[in-house]
C-alpha cells in the first residue's frame, strides 16, 4: 500500500520474510481394495468378431431399441442381424450425443436391477463414446440408462458364445505393448481421412480372430470418429473413439478384427494415433483349452475411491484384490474421477513393472474420463497408477479364465503430497513477521512466504514511507524465488492502476508457470474505507480466473469472505490484525487443500471433523453461516 503501513494490534512493520514451517497432513499409505466376490451371469465363453454393427440409434426414426422409460432404452443382441442367439455377452461401444446436462450411462443385463456402475459420461459440449462387453439378460438383450437426456448409438464389435472348451475365441494376454505412434512416423500427423495399417506383431497367430487394442487419438484438430477393419477389409460405418478437437489426447480399448495382414484405423479428422496392444482371440489354427474363455458377471463395482479412500495421488498407485482365484484377465470400465489435471491411468498386473502404455487419458483438470480396461492379474489382482491425482472408479463386468502371474514386487506408494506454495504480497500479508506465531496457521503445505510493503505487480514499486525503500515488485520476487512451487498466492495489486491490470496478470501468470505452478491463487482487493475503490480490479479478476487463457488462475474471493468479520482489520479495511494474520494462514490453508484435494488441514471448530476433501472456504463460510473458530483452533 501506498501508506507502507501494516498495523497489528496499532504497530506499524515492514514485512519480508520467507517461511519454511511445514504443517503436513499425514501420509496415504497404499492398501490393496477387496470386493465382495461377483455374481456369474454366464458359462464361459468363446469370442467372435461380427462389426462393427450398429444396433441402436435413438436420433432414428426407427431406433433399433424398446423405449422402456424416460430413461432406459433395450436393445436386442442375440438372434438379429446374423447373431447367434445363444450368445451370453456382446462387446458395445457406445456413444452419447452432447446431454442436456451431466451425466452418465449404464449398461447391464436387460431385465436385471440397475447396477451402481457406468460405462460412459456425458458431456453437454461434445460427443463421448466408450467400448465395454456386457452380459446379455432375458430375450437376447440389453439395458442402457441414460441419466441425462442425450442421443445414443449402440455398436456391436463382437458376441461371446458359450462352451466349456474351445480353440478360436480365446483370450490370450500380451504383455502390454506400442505397436505404433504416428509422432514417431509421420510428421504433423495423419490427413482428414487419413489411415494407418497396423500389422500383427509378433507372437500372434496369423489366423488370429481380434485383437483387444487401446488406440489413443492426439492432436485432433476438430470433432470427428476414428473406425477400424481388418486389413483387406471394407472400412464400416460405426466407429469406435470421438476425439473432441481439443487436440488433447482421447483413448478408447476396443476389441477389433484383424487379418493376417493386421488391420486398418481410420481418422475422419487427422491427428496421431497410437496403438498399445493388450492381448488377442486365437483362430482355428490354436489348440483346444478352458483357458482364455470370458465369464460373464452382472457388472459390479470393485474400488470407488470416492467412498474407499484414498483417491490416486500423482505418481501413486491403488491394488485391486482378484474378485476370483482363476481369472488371468479381468475386463472392467475404469473412470478417473475429477482428475487434477491432463494425466494417464495406466492399469497392470499387481507387483508387476508398470509398463510405457496407459489405459485412461484425462484431457484436462476435472475431465471424468472413463475407458474399458482389460487387464492382466496377477496373484495380488490389479494395479492403477495415475500420473496426475485423482479418483478412481473400477468396474468389473467379467473376466478371462486362466492362471493368473507372479506378482514379485512390493505394493507401491500412494503417498499424499505436501505442496509447495509462494505467497507473494504487500503490507496487506506482512502480518506473519509482526506476528511469528501466526505462521502456525500454514498448515498442510510448504510456505514460503515474501511480502513487503509499497510492493506493485510488474512496474516498479513505490518507496514505503516506513522503510524508505522501494521492495522488488512481484515480477522479481516469483523470479527470484527459489526452487519450484506447485502453487503461486498473490496478495498485492493494491497499489497498481487497473488499466494494467489485465496484462500484469498476463506476465506474472507465465512467471508462475515458468516455477511449475499448477494454479495461481489470486486474492480479491479487500474494500477500502473509499467504497468501490477495488471494484474494478476484482471484476478484472473474476473475469480472466477460469478463462481459455487461465484455467489455472483461481480467484480467493477474500473480499466477501472478511466481509463481515469482526476484528480483522485495521480502520483502513484493508490491512490485518492480529486475528486477521490468523484468518488469512487459515484461508490459505483450506483454499490450498481444495485445489490439490487433499482433507482440510483443521476443522472448522475445536473437535470437528476433516472434510475430505477440503472445500474451498468461500463455499463453507457460506454453507454453515460461520467463521472458523480461530482463536480456540489455534490457541492465540
Amino acid at each position: 500500500m501506498h501508506a507502507s503501513l501494516l498495523r497489528v494490534r496499532g504497530r506499524c512493520l515492514v514485512a519480508a520474510l520467507v517461511c519454511t514451517v511445514a504443517l503436513p497432513v499425514g501420509p496415504f499409505t497404499a492398501a490393496v481394495s477387496h470386493a465382495a466376490a461377483p455374481q456369474q451371469a454366464g458359462d464361459p465363453s468363446a469370442y467372435l468378431p461380427i462389426g462393427p454393427l450398429l444396433l441402436a440409434d435413438t436420433a432414428a426414426g426407427d431406433c433399433g431399441c424398446t423405449q422402456l422409460d424416460a430413461h432406459t432404452i433395450r436393445v436386442q443382441v442375440a438372434g438379429r442381424d446374423d447373431i447367434g442367439a445363444d450368445i451370453s455377452a456382446a462387446a458395445l461401444t457406445v456413444t452419447a450425443g452432447a446431454a442436456a446436462g451431466p451425466g452418465f450411462v449404464s449398461a447391464y443385463p436387460a431385465g436385471q436391477v440397475r447396477p451402481d456402475t457406468s460405462i460412459l459420461n456425458l458431456s453437454v459440449t461434445a460427443r463421448t463414446s466408450n467400448s465395454a462387453i456386457i452380459p446379455i439378460g432375458i430375450d437376447g438383450a440389453v439395458d442402457l440408462y441414460v441419466s441425462s437426456a442425450a442421443p445414443l448409438t449402440v455398436v456391436v464389435m463382437g458376441t461371446f458364445t458359450p462352451t466349456p472348451i474351445a480353440s478360436a475365441g480365446r483370450f490370450v494376454p500380451s504383455a502390454p505393448t506400442r505397436l505404433i505412434d504416428t509422432r514417431d512416423t509421420v510428421a504433423g500427423g495423419l490427413a482428414a481421412g487419413g489411415s494407418v495399417t497396423v500389422p500383427l506383431p509378433a507372437g500372434v497367430d496369423t489366423d488370429a480372430r481380434a485383437v483387444v487394442v487401446n488406440v489413443t487419438s492426439a492432436g485432433a484438430p476438430g470433432a470427428g470418429q476414428l473406425t477400424a477393419h481388418p486389413e483387406g477389409g471394407t472400412p464400416p460405418a460405426a466407429w469406435f473413439l470421438t476425439p473432441d478437437g481439443s487436440r488433447t489426447a482421447r483413448a478408447a480399448s476396443v476389441i477389433l478384427g484383424v487379418a493376417p495382414g493386421g488391420f486398418v484405423i481410420t481418422t475422419s479428422v487427422g491427428g496421431h494415433v497410437i496403438v498399445d496392444l493388450v492381448g488377442w482371440f486365437t483362430g482355428e489354427s490354436a489348440s483346444e483349452s478352458a483357458d482364455g474363455l470370458f465369464v460373464p458377471v452382472a457388472p459390479m463395482r470393485l474400488l470407488d475411491t470416492r467412498s474407499q479412500p484414498s483417491r490416486l495421488w500423482a505418481g501413486g498407485a491403488r491394488e485391486v484384490a482378484l474378485p476370483v482365484p482363476d481369472a488371468v484377465a479381468l475386463v472392467t470400465n475404469v473412470t478417473a474421477v475429477r482428475p487434477d489435471g491432463a494425466g494417464f491411468v495406466t492399469a497392470h498386473p499387481a507387483g508387476t513393472t508398470r509398463p510405457i502404455t496407459s489405459s485412461v487419458n484425462a484431457a484436462a483438470r476435472d475431465a471424468t474420463t472413463p475407458n474399458l480396461a482389460v487387464t492382466t492379474t496377477s496373484t495380488r489382482g490389479t494395479s492403477y497408477f495415475s500420473s496426475r491425482g485423482t479418483d478412481l472408479v473400477v468396474d468389473l463386468t467379467g473376466y478371462f479364465t486362466g492362471t493368473p502371474g507372479a506378482a514379485p514386487l512390493p505394493v507401491p506408494p500412494n503417498t499424499a503430497p505436501v505442496p509447495r506454495v509462494l505467497m507473494i504480497g504487500d503490507s496487506t500479508l506482512g502480518g506473519f513477521v509482526d506476528v511469528p506465531r501466526a505462521t502456525t496457521s500454514f498448515r498442510g503445505f510448504a510456505p514460503v512466504l515474501d511480502a513487503k510493503p509499497c510492493r506493485r505487480l510488474v512496474r516498479k514499486s513505490c518507496v514505503s514511507s516506513f522503510t524508505h525503500i522501494a521492495p522488488n515488485t512481484a515480477l522479481e520476487a516469483i523470479n527470484s524465488a527459489a526452487g519450484t512451487f506447485d502453487i503461486v498466492v498473490i496478495k498485492t495489486g493494491y497499489n497498481d492502476s487497473s488499466t494494467t491490470l489485465a496484462a500484469d496478470v498476463a506476465t506474472l501468470m507465465s512467471a508462475a508457470r515458468a516455477k511449475g505452478a499448477r494454479f495461481v491463487m489470486w486474492f480479491t482487493f479487500s474494500e477500502s474505507n473509499k467504497p468501490g475503490w477495488y471494484d474494478t480490479h476484482n471484476a478484472i479478476l473474476t473475469s480472466l480466473a477460469g478463462s481459455a487463457a487461465y484455467p489455472d488462475l483461481v480467484v480467493a474471493n477474500w473480499r466477501a469472505y472478511a466481509a463481515a468479520s469482526s476484528g480483522w482489520y485495521s480502520s483502513d479495511r484493508i490491512h490485518l490484525l492480529t486475528t486477521g494474520v490468523y484468518a488469512t494462514g487459515d484461508y490459505i490453508s483450506r483454499w490450498v487443500a481444495s485445489l490439490t484435494r487433499l482433507p482440510c488441514p483443521m476443522p472448522w471448530t475445536v473437535g470437528g471433523a476433516l472434510s475430505n476433501p477440503c472445500p474451498t472456504p468461500d463455499a463453507y463460510r457460506v454453507s454453515v453461516g460461520t467463521y472458523p473458530a480461530l482463536r480456540s483452533l489455534y490457541g492465540f
